[in-house]
């Protein structure tokens, strides 16, 4: 599963390749024109070298350059997901598991529960259960799929900013208990993740009605996802991805400070002790 590394390259390929002509290509490089198409189509792995080669010939920087003959190499690392993605599974999921791999930061607005790089085994549970398109026997195989996409937030190397709706504070998933561990993880969280409330008081604001995540990569531009019932949405393009940006820093700058959603995370995990 690399269609997520196959995209970018073949989609910074076109984009260099300018005014170009696959002719062009063919007397510069022996690279055929059949071949060429299959490349910036996503229908055959491209190599280092072809990519290398290409971005030399289309006059590319060398930050460039080398980025994508990276990016191509990394086309054959084998990817984690493989023990828990069978083929009984959307193969969507595969797609996003390479984003969420890749992102360096992701940035969340959520109306009604926890973002799942955040929540506890009991609330994923809960959620996970209550889904009418997962056979109870995938449960197991999905809250361990779970607990390893947490990994990176465990160990530091993924940062998340997290803001969720006061809703998310009163939505009994699991119970009483089930919601207050998992509030008490969120008012708990490591030094790489911070956490925003946003009071019922904001009133009207520009996030009402919507959730959705900006991931952000080390060499690549953000690409905002949404997820559906049926399916998850992404998109690439700037002018979307600058629209989420503003509307969930309009949102960040509504919602209470870190150290006082902190405090609201905690005093509504003792009203739920009760």
């Amino acid at each position: 599963m690399t269609a997520v590394r196959e995209e970018r390259i073949a989609r910074e390929l076109r984009r260099l390749r300018g005014t170009y002509t696959s002719t062009d290509v063919q007397r510069a490089l022996g690279i055929t024109p059949s071949k060429l198409s299959r490349i910036e189509s996503c229908k055959v792995r491209p190599s280092p070298e072809d990519v290398r080669r290409l971005a030399v010939f289309y006059e590319a920087d060398t930050k460039t350059v080398e980025r994508l003959a990276k990016a191509a190499e990394e086309l054959k690392r084998p990817v984690w997901w493989t023990e828990f993605v069978g083929p009984d599974w959307s193969s969507a999921l595969g797609y996003h598991l390479e984003l969420e791999t890749e992102a360096t930061r992701i940035e969340s607005w959520t109306v009604d529960l926890v973002p799942g790089l955040m929540q506890t085994p009991d609330y994923a549970s809960a959620l996970i259960t209550a889904r009418v398109d997962v056979p109870a026997d995938q449960l197991e195989r999905r809250l361990e799929l779970r607990v390893r996409r947490q990994q990176r937030v465990r160990d530091g190397s993924l940062e998340l900013w997290v803001i969720v709706s006061e809703a998310v504070l009163h939505n009994l998933i699991g119970g009483a208990g089930v919601l207050r561990d998992q509030l008490l993880h969120l008012a708990d969280a490591p030094s790489n993740v911070t956490v925003q409330v946003l009071p019922f008081s904001a009133g009207a604001h520009s996030g009402l009605g919507v959730s959705f995540h900006l991931l952000e990569f080390a060499d690549w531009p953000t690409v905002g996802y949404q997820d559906t019932i049926t399916q998850g949405l992404y998109y690439d393009d700037p002018d979307v991805v600058q629209g989420l940006a503003r509307t969930v820093n309009d949102v960040r700058a509504t919602a209470l400070s870190p150290s006082a959603s902190r405090a609201a995370l905690s005093q509504r995990a003792t009203e739920l002790e009760g």
